[in-house]
């Protein structure tokens, strides 16, 4: 059989190139045209034309994200076509609706990095294959798969740890209103074992009696563990828990596995706020009204306090609307994505490039609630070895309290020096009982001049207040960092023999007019074509989405990088401000406290990872303190910039190593004046 050439192959690839992009957009079928002709299977061959695949990812996929975190080099036309091909086969997975296939766990690491680097294009892609309903099936069927050899316990095996996160990405306050109340108890009920039992699954990335990180060499002899009989050693270092994989340049990529706590925390808290709190009769109107009635000055809620609860979220989901005026979807999750891939090994420090804290993150107002299990219960958990067949709140006895805050954020800048940590200062106890913080340390905090002092041992501590978009106190001439390097200019840069291993051996990827030789069988030509094709290119075109059709509409890098060098070394330019530490303190506002409590809180943020530790202190001594009124102290991230997740331990001079009193919470900022 004798296939003739076709005049579009005397058209400029370019030309030619963007007659397939018209095509596809049109959602035509572009196997007939891999088929109708040698030459123009040549053209579009995967091996050939990595330019068009790269045109083509930048056509369906977002890829600002990758630029953002890793680097121009990433938008290399080689790079975009391999990650077109792992993403279209992980969708053509999902769309094949099968929990039990064998590419599932693939497919969730490549729809988790889609979704991290969602901003429109990749939800739309994900949700049109099925995504939503794949991961709800998968979870309602194989998270306790497994768990007869773990005695009954949920495994937080990389898969159910994926899966988790993924019904949190793809849970939508539409999409759990239009749920059945069996059903969202169902889930809430598969989810609590990762929510309420800290010692089997962590919440940190490193157990957060540490402070200085990394740990060294040193800190072997120091890292006591005491060892739980029902289950296991704590507290729980998660050291090379991580994924190896091809991702855009980078060809061994490791990826942390994701915390399952931490997503389950934020799929049982969106689910329970779905019901509204009821409002009991019996309680004053308003605040006035209590104060008519005679007892206004006495804590105590009123039904417009619990009205308040109920008009605002617990959780906030990701955000879906795309506009101008807010940072994007993905920019959001810059500092969960750099967790995972620079926090894996607690010996290790974690990268200077990437930012784990966003300044400014933990201030303003914030509202969520506490999950609190009786003393009886939670002693229960801790000596159970096997999962009791009911293990619900009810059975718990797990209440929930709502829990507000107003912090305000400051930094020590050099050349002040950071308050010393607290704790036995042994390299294992750095003082988490007190928020890092040592034990006896008088806080000061000048609203009018932005000081918080700290003083101890006879030396005062100095931090400043930090103000969006107003420059600190840095000064290059007196800061010590500066004057070691000569310069406030901070380059950090990739490690060369890295960067040299991570090189292709491969040619000029823009050379697509090479000999090739194509064979005589024009037959098994076009079997060869069907089968080769189907997979990477109809399959990612076969369903219509208008809204993912704007090729580099978010990004400025275009094909113009297809001609820069692979031997571009990936850097990142700073300007040196001199922040070493970060504090944070606070209070319960007037009228929350008188509804729900009044309290204080102090705390710090650990650099190597971000994460965020808060001492609660009642703000006035009780005679006869209430349930809850102790010292707690809350140790979480805050996710996707607007939820703080994590665990509460009632803590006091309890050594780390013991288990105490602990369990969940979950907060959202609320905006001003709402």
């Amino acid at each position: 059989m004798f296939i003739q050439s076709s005049s579009l192959c005397k058209l400029p690839h370019e030309i030619f190139e963007n007659i397939v992009l018209e095509l596809i957009s049109d959602d035509g079928p572009i196997l007939p045209l891999l088929q109708s002709c040698k030459q123009i299977n040549n053209i579009l061959a995967f091996t050939q034309n990595s330019h068009l695949y790269s045109r083509i990812f930048r056509y369906r996929f977002n890829s600002a994200a990758s630029a953002r975190r890793l680097g121009a080099r990433t938008h290399h036309s080689r790079h975009l076509a391999h990650q077109l091909a792992w993403y279209s086969n992980a969708l053509k997975c999902i769309r094949r609706a099968d929990i039990y296939d064998n590419g599932v766990l693939d497919a969730f690491w490549a729809s988790f990095a889609l979704m991290s680097e969602n901003d429109g294009k990749n939800r739309h892609l994900l949700e049109a294959a099925g995504l939503p309903d794949f991961v709800d099936e998968f979870v309602r069927k194989r998270l306790y798969e497994d768990s007869a050899n773990t005695n009954g316990w949920p495994n937080e095996s990389p898969i159910n740890c994926l899966a988790l996160w993924l019904l949190w990405f793809t849970s939508t306050e539409e999409r759990l209103k239009a749920e059945s109340t069996v059903r969202r108890n169902e889930i809430i009920r598969l989810v609590l074992p990762f929510v309420i039992v800290p010692f089997r699954y962590p919440s940190a990335h490193a157990p957060h009696n540490h402070f200085t990180m990394p740990l060294t060499e040193n800190s072997n002899g120091h890292l006591r563990q005491s060892i739980i009989p029902a289950h296991g050693t704590f507290p729980i270092y998660r050291a090379g828990r991580a994924h190896t994989t091809h991702f855009y340049d980078r060809t061994d990529l490791e990826i942390g596995i994701p915390l399952s706590s931490t997503a389950a925390k934020l799929i049982f808290f969106s689910r329970r706020q779905v019901t509204p709190i009821g409002i009991p009769i019996h309680l004053p109107l308003t605040r006035q009204h209590a104060f008519q009635l005679g007892f206004g000055d006495q804590i105590g809620p009123t039904q417009e306090d619990v009205h308040e609860l109920n008009q605002h979220k617990v959780v906030k989901h990701p955000s879906l609307a795309i506009s101008d005026s807010t940072p994007t979807p993905s920019s959001q999750l810059d500092d969960d994505w750099y967790r995972l891939t620079d926090c894996i090994y607690p010996m290790q420090k974690s990268s200077l490039k990437n930012t784990h804290y966003t300044y400014g993150s933990a201030t303003g107002l914030w509202q969520g609630r506490i999950l609190v299990p009786t003393d009886n219960a939670f002693a229960a958990i801790l000596q159970h070895v096997q999962m009791p067949e009911e293990f619900t709140e009810q059975q718990l006895f797990l209440n929930a309290y709502p829990l507000f805050m107003r912090l305000r954020e400051y930094h020590c800048v050099d050349p002040q020096d950071p308050v010393p940590t607290g704790g036995a200062d042994d390299g294992f106890d750095d003082g988490i009982s007190n928020a890092w913080i040592p034990r006896g340390v008088h806080l000061h905090e000048d609203l009018s001049e932005g000081k918080l002092k700290l003083q101890h041992h006879d030396r005062t501590y100095t931090y400043e207040a930090y103000r969006p978009g107003i420059a600190n106190s840095h000064d290059e001439a007196t800061c010590r960092g500066c004057q070691y390097r000569g310069t406030c200019n901070i380059v950090y840069r990739e490690h060369d023999d890295q960067f040299l291993a991570e090189r292709s051996p491969q040619g000029d990827e823009n050379d697509t007019d090479a000999d090739v030789d194509v064979g005589d069988d024009d037959g098994q030509f076009l079997q060869d074509a069907s089968a080769r094709y189907d997979s990477v290119i109809d399959d990612i075109f076969r369903q219509k989405d208008d809204e993912a059709m704007d090729e580099d509409s978010d990004t400025d890098l275009a094909s113009a990088s297809d001609y820069e060098s692979d031997e571009e070394e990936y850097c990142v330019e700073r300007k040196c401000n001199g922040v070493l530490d970060i504090a944070l303190i606070g209070e319960t506002d007037f009228q929350h406290g008188q509804a729900w409590n009044h309290y204080k809180f102090y705390g710090r943020v650990r650099e190597w990872d971000g994460l965020v530790a808060l001492v609660r202190i009642p703000a006035h001594q009780h005679s006869h303190p209430a349930v809850g009124l102790g010292l707690w102290v809350f140790s979480g991230y805050i996710v996707g910039g607007q939820n703080f997740v994590g665990t509460w331990r009632a803590l006091g001079e309890v050594n780390p190593v013991t288990p105490t009193l602990e369990s969940a919470f979950a907060m959202t900022r609320r905006e001003e004046g709402s």
